[in-house]
């Protein structure tokens, strides 16, 4: 048996307990964040002794690439809350340049565990808790074993069945006596306090839990995170950032709570992932952006072979957790999956993980999906995804309608699907009622889809009502702030409303996270060149038009700017599609001909882009500040009339 004495560090009218990471001032729990209370632990354990800052650094972002700042950050939150200010150096002092100290006596108490006291029907620290929460109680139709992992282990070790039996035995025994409302299993009962700041948060984020297996489980993680973010928005209760949001801290060190602060939610779900050959463990936990208080938390116990079953449980446990209430349809969408084939699945999320770059990548996405497919094909979330791949290509595939035709007749209730149906509709058939109304559909579906809200966006812009088209699209940036492909297109609105500003803002918030992102360099030249900012409209097209660095055709187009300016580049760019043996880009040709204000040549180039396979640029005819000196040309409207637009 394990030495169960609770070992606390005292100062002042503080007792920090390091191993659950709370302080407490006179029994009250002091708020701070995780990194904090790390510090704090290294402080108490170093009393009276000058602990360099590169060396407090290591010891509590360790592996990890971080700002100096944060420790400075961390040391000032630990003042606050110990309530030291002034220039008294009460708990902490400063050394100029060099580091810092912990000035206050530090004493150390070691306690027994207090006996379990029945009238006082709470079970948070009893000796079942403390050696065997980590473990899941299984039904007969489970293993005649129980998986369980001592605190601190990770080697996996079966338990007998008599042992089994006298634990379920002791446990059910205290469930009488405590009340209903203990809760034995995977996460333990929730304060009152922590309940109610449950209830208040309006905005999550689920993290792709890090692997604690000492090899890359990218697809694993990915997985879990998807599944909880797909089924807690389907209930509809809370916005939930989207998968694609959560991308870029795969396998991520950064401090949970900045993550939250950068995606402007609430609360984290926050974890780590853990499997070898004979089980897997899943540890979350919910913490408050605001404090950095743990809410919630819970372990869940598997086995590699069924994967969904685990994603099962984690997402009843936490829709538990977070919605009060839960009817049996929600309950339902909590365990909903979308396909019994792990390998398609694995498949579709590396597809996504391509298809949400909205880069030149993109289009790798393509060969996922297909084999996600072929592996399962009654798989609709990867039919939808492969028919917007395929609808938002420059010239879309005339494959794109039938695949989401198919993925809506699987599953009619996939908001996204029929979100691309109705980009489809706007862009394929210029069909606008119709478009219309699958966006809005997709928005009733589910009030929280990036993608309807984005289009639906595009789809306002369009036609021609600005500001609405801002209403959704500032909509759509609220459920994913780190969205490029959002921001990029929020700037290329406001350059339609010529507010070239603001257009400048959106389009630099997407570079500032992605340098090498094409679209917002693609749409900067044409901003820049409208604010008469030439050279910084030349930096915009090299980046997107020689993106590979070539340094012949760099110099080239810097001596031809150097010669004539922006116009030169224009020029030759239109003397190349013209000598273009390819099909002729006949809508980029007109572009570029009104651009330069030859309108004649540019009306006959746009009348014969109609006569090509339908593009994307076409309904961008009717609010693209390009077209503002052929707007009241008879053939211009018509080209408008034959778009169904005003």
């Amino acid at each position: 048996m394990r030495n169960t004495d609770k070992h606390f560090y005292e100062f002042g009218p503080f007792r920090l307990d390091a191993q659950k990471h709370r302080l407490l001032r006179n029994g009250d729990l002091v708020p701070l964040s995780p990194k904090a209370l790390e510090a704090l632990t290294v402080f108490v354990q170093h009393p009276n002794e000058m602990l360099e800052r590169e060396a407090l650094m290591q010891a509590v972002w360790a592996d990890t690439f971080v700002e100096d700042a944060n420790l400075t950050v961390a040391v000032s939150q630990l003042r606050k809350a110990l309530g030291q200010s002034g220039e008294a150096a009460e708990y902490i002092e400063t050394v100029p340049r060099v580091g810092y100290c912990f000035v206050a006596e530090v004493r150390e108490v070691h306690e027994q565990p207090t006996p379990l006291v029945i009238e006082k029907r709470t079970l948070s620290h009893t000796v079942i808790e403390e050696d065997l929460v980590h473990d899941t109680l299984q039904t007969k139709e489970e293993s005649q074993s129980i998986l369980v992992r001592p605190v601190g282990k990770r080697l996996p070790f079966t338990m007998s069945r008599a042992a089994t039996a006298t634990l379920v035995g002791v446990a059910s025994l205290l469930a009488v006596a405590l009340g209903a409302g203990s809760y034995f299993g995977n996460s333990g009962p929730t304060p009152s306090s922590e309940a109610a700041a449950i209830s208040s948060l309006r905005s999550i984020a689920v993290l792709p839990p890090k692997s604690l297996s000492g090899e890359s489980d990218e697809s694993l993680s990915l997985g879990m995170a998807d599944a909880l973010i797909t089924r807690l928005g389907s209930v509809g209760k809370l916005p939930v950032r989207p998968t694609s949001a959560v991308l870029r801290y795969l396998d991520s060190n950064q401090d949970p709570v900045n993550i939250g602060r950068a995606l402007g939610v609430d609360a984290v779900l926050d974890g780590t992932l853990q499997r070898d050959a004979v089980g897997m463990r899943v540890t979350l936990r919910l913490i408050n952006v605001a404090n950095g208080m743990q809410l919630w938390s819970g372990h869940f116990d598997g086995v590699p072979t069924d994967i969904f079953k685990l994603q099962d449980d984690v997402s009843q446990q936490v829709g538990k957790a977070l919605f009060a209430g839960l009817s049996p349809d929600d309950r339902a969408l909590l365990t909903k999956r979308l396909t019994a084939n792990a390998e398609a699945y694995s498949l579709y999320l590396k597809g996504n993980y391509f298809w949400n770059k909205r880069n030149d990548e993109a289009v790798k996405s393509l060969d996922y999906f297909r084999r996600a497919i072929e592996l399962d094909p009654n798989f609709a979330q990867a039919y939808a995804a492969l028919a917007a791949v395929n609808s938002t290509t420059r010239i879309p595939s005339p494959e794109a309608e039938a695949l989401i035709e198919k993925a809506l007749k699987l599953d009619n209730t996939l908001a996204d699907a029929h979100a691309t149906y109705g980009f489809i509709r706007m862009f394929h058939n210029w069909d606008w009622p119709a478009a219309g109304r699958e966006l809005d559909r997709a928005i009733e579906l589910d009030p929280n889809s990036v993608t309807a809200h984005h289009w639906k966006g595009v789809y306002l812009s369009l036609r021609g009502k600005l500001d609405e088209a801002k209403t959704e699209m500032h909509r759509a940036l609220e459920l994913d702030p780190l969205s490029l492909i959002v921001m990029a297109d929020l700037g290329q609105l406001h350059y339609f409303a010529h507010e070239y500003d603001q257009a400048v803002y959106y389009c630099n918030r997407a570079l500032a996270l992605d340098t090498h992102f094409s679209v917002a360099h693609e749409y900067l030249f044409d901003i820049y060149r409208m604010k008469g900012m030439d050279q910084e409209a030349l930096n915009a097209w090299i980046k997107r038009r020689h993106a590979d660095h070539v340094v012949q055709a760099i110099e080239r187009v810097r001596r031809l700017f150097a010669r004539s300016g922006l116009r030169g580049i224009v020029t030759d760019e239109l003397d190349s599609g013209m000598k273009s043996s390819g099909p002729s880009p006949a809508i980029g040709m007109g572009r570029y001909q009104v651009l330069l204000g030859n309108n004649e040549d540019g009306i006959r180039w746009l009348q014969r882009a109609f006569e090509e396979p339908k593009t994307h640029w076409n309904p961008y005819l009717n609010v693209d500040p390009v077209y503002d000196e052929v707007r009241n040309d008879p053939r211009f409207k018509e080209l408008l009339h034959r778009m169904n637009l005003p």
